[in-house]
């Protein structure tokens, strides 16, 4: 065994690091010298004390023995599921190697600032679940109003600013709460019987979110003047403990399209875009009446800006915009990837809208506030089939979705068609944006805000 290994992997034979485990700091020619062949389901790995040889080492996993066949490559980071996309290599793994310079074949979760064990017994025993994102449901790991102890410790990326849990009485983050917070103080926190905590919470808990705080930049792309987003979105500079600094931008030149007379080109921004951690789109930013405010390369950098980790809300988008040369009522918008995962845009009147439950897992409607859909004005909705979009929200009447989510590489697309001309709309919808900002915000951690793990920008996907 070397004396000084540069990454530690933890095997284990079940989904969220459960069942038996071993664990590997050497190549395995086959995985069955050590019980392991074609079992594993989840895995942790950790910087070792060599890792400051060769920070971007990986870990490479391989379907067949001596190295062989397809290959998996993770960098350190916490896999609870390799059964699942974008892994798909559960129950495969027959030899294990390692490299300092193999290009990664899927993401890694993405940042951990805190890792969250709970246990059913007291005193950290019985059946356990280990957290490293929000879970909405806890009977989706057998443990709902199960958990008597718990244990929190900082992730590889904790945040300088802290980072707190809120556990939950009742499913998708409601309910009485148990706020577990730690400051830069504090490595461990330890509560060995939840059913003597003055707040009495053994055996309720249903769910949990992980809340890192920081400072987060925010481009403001503004199209048409009649939005009321930028004036909301200043209200928000601090917001849940996390500060958000803006930037704006007026990108439509038309007057006669409410446009502004000190409008920006786009292309100078694009230097600046890995600036930002958030793009936020307001209403018809894009493109409207039959304008198209974009050219290819702006989009181009948009979407590469994404993929390597940036967050894009979108609020509602007119159906009437057209590329150049193209025909009057063509929907165009290619800083999303349509052309990998379709969508097009439709027309539409106000109408009810209901969350969907993967729209609850996410928190998007119920955390900091809950929110009534119901009493939210929408405009012209994306429309798509593609099973790659996460769909949020759907109208009352055709089941059309209106709020959906795409992942793009490291980052994601978040689009909900608000509408916020007016006063009164833009005021209903100000939870909305609220609650918005703070879950863009989750996926996007920037360097001078955490500490722990060596390179994490690149290990990031």
């Amino acid at each position: 065994m070397p004396s000084n290994p540069r990454l530690i992997v933890e095997l284990f034979r079940d989904k969220y690091f459960l069942g038996t485990r071993q664990t590997v700091v050497e190549p395995i020619e086959n995985m069955a010298s050590i019980g392991m062949n074609d079992v594993v389901s989840s895995m942790k790995i950790y910087h070792g004390p060599g890792s400051m040889v060769s920070p971007n080492q990986r870990a490479l996993f391989y379907e067949g023995a001596n190295f062989s066949g397809r290959r998996m490559v993770l960098s350190p980071g916490y896999y609870p599921d390799i059964h699942a996309i974008p892994y798909n290599f559960g129950d495969m793994i027959a030899s294990l190697s390692f490299s300092p310079s193999a290009p990664l074949t899927a993401p890694q979760y993405g940042w951990i600032p805190l890792v969250v064990e709970v246990f059913q017994d007291l005193n950290y025993k019985g059946r356990m679940g280990t957290l490293l994102r929000d879970v909405s449901y806890f009977g989706e790991i057998g443990l709902n109003d199960s958990i008597s102890s718990l244990r929190v410790t900082r992730g590889p990326n904790f945040p300088y600013s802290g980072c707190r849990v809120i556990f939950y009485q009742h499913p998708d983050y409601e309910g009485r709460e148990l706020i577990v917070p730690l400051t830069m103080r504090d490595f461990t926190v330890e509560i060995p019987n939840l059913h003597e905590h003055p707040q009495h919470f053994g055996d309720i808990i249903s769910s949990c979110k992980i809340l890192p705080t920081g400072s987060f930049n925010v481009l403001i792309v503004e199209g048409d003047r009649r939005t009321r987003e930028v004036g909301m979105l200043g209200d928000f500079a601090t917001h849940e403990g996390n500060k958000f600094e803006f930037t704006h931008i007026k990108i439509n030149r038309n007057l006669d399209n409410y446009g502004s007379s000190d409008a920006t080109d786009f292309t100078t921004i694009i230097p600046r875009l890995s600036e930002f951690d958030i793009i936020w789109f307001t209403w018809n930013a894009a493109g409207h009446d039959y304008e198209y405010f974009f050219k290819p390369n702006e989009e181009r950098a948009i979407k590469d800006w994404v993929k390597e980790g940036g967050v894009l809300w979108a609020s509602a988008m007119d159906n009437l915009i057209i590329a150049e040369g193209e025909e009057r009522g063509n929907w165009r918008g290619d800083w999303l990837p349509v052309e990998r995962h379709p969508a097009r845009v439709v027309n539409s009147t106000d109408v009810k809208i209901w969350m969907t439950r993967e729209g609850r897992k996410t928190g998007l409607f119920t955390w900091p506030q809950k929110i009534d859909l119901t009493g939210i004005e929408t405009d012209d909705h994306w429309v798509t089939t593609d099973p790659s979009y996460t769909i949020l929200a759907r109208r009352d009447d055709n089941q059309e979705p209106v709020a959906a989510e795409l992942p793009w590489g490291a980052g994601k697309y978040v689009l909900f068609a608000i509408d916020t001309r007016s006063d009164d709309a833009a005021e209903r919808a100000k939870h909305v944006i609220g609650n918005a900002l703070c879950y863009l915000s989750r996926g996007r951690v920037r360097r001078d805000n955490r500490c722990g793990a060596v390179n994490d920008e690149q290990d990031s996907g």
